[in-house]
């Protein structure tokens, strides 16, 4: 791992402001948390924090691809998400100063603005109105987690995964890869409950059918509409 000082990036508290964490901080307090910051930088496979650690940090993924997974008898991993440039992650364990409920590790090369959590505690502490700020954007992501489970329980394999790429689709940016298939596609199958061989067969039955376009690792939405058809048909 390596660490490089916040001015390594041409500006931290703009790469922060991008996100929807830190989105309606005003300018000054931008800059306040800029100084509780340094850049890392992981190597696939490499361990960001590990489940049951006290946090130390809040991360914002400048590059690469990071996965959160809970670890389960025998060694058993179950993806929970996977965290692409520009999100924020770890927000919750700060808050609830239990540790991180999770384990984080770079699929790929990635770097990262670390955020101290203590000297981030702090500073909300004394500006409550950003820490409702933030505890609001933390609610909406908890509501996507929950539909991820409920898509789970009651949705096929098919309208899992057309679920989760429309979670992803921006109407208005239609050429941007809404899911990123990690090297080992069983990570992406573990997160959507599917064994890797009908993650597989789902994705090409999509490309067939006009659906989606692969471009290395990278699935492009086509045809919006008929994944919502599908996501919206009845279970059989």
């Amino acid at each position: 791992m390596n660490r490089k000082p916040p001015d390594a990036l041409p500006s931290v508290s703009e790469t922060l402001r991008t996100t929807p964490l830190f989105a309606a901080f005003p300018d000054a307090d931008m800059e306040a948390v800029a100084h509780f910051c340094h850049v890392r930088s992981f190597r696939p496979e490499e361990i960001l924090f590990r489940e049951g650690e006290a946090c130390s940090a809040v991360y914002c993924l400048v590059s690469g691809l990071v996965k959160l997974y809970v670890s389960g008898p025998d060694d058993h991993e179950k993806v929970v998400e996977f965290v692409d440039p520009g999100r924020t992650f770890a927000e919750a364990a700060m808050f609830s100063g239990q540790g991180y409920p999770v384990t984080a590790m770079a699929l790929d090369d990635s770097q990262v603005i670390a955020i101290d959590a203590f000297s981030l505690m702090r500073y909300l502490r004394q500006h409550a109105d950003l820490a409702w700020q933030m505890l609001a954007v933390m609610s909406r992501r908890l509501h996507y987690l929950v539909n991820q489970i409920r898509s789970v329980s009651l949705h096929n394999s098919e309208q899992r995964l057309a679920a989760y790429l429309l979670e992803n689709y921006d109407p208005e940016e239609r050429d941007r890869p809404v899911a990123r298939i990690p090297a080992r596609r069983s990570e992406l199958a573990s997160m959507l409950g599917l064994t890797t061989e009908t993650l597989c067969r789902a994705v090409a039955k999509f490309r067939r059918q006009g659906s989606i376009h692969t471009l290395d690792h990278d699935i492009v939405v086509q045809d919006p509409e008929a994944l919502r058809e599908l996501v919206n048909r009845p279970r059989r």
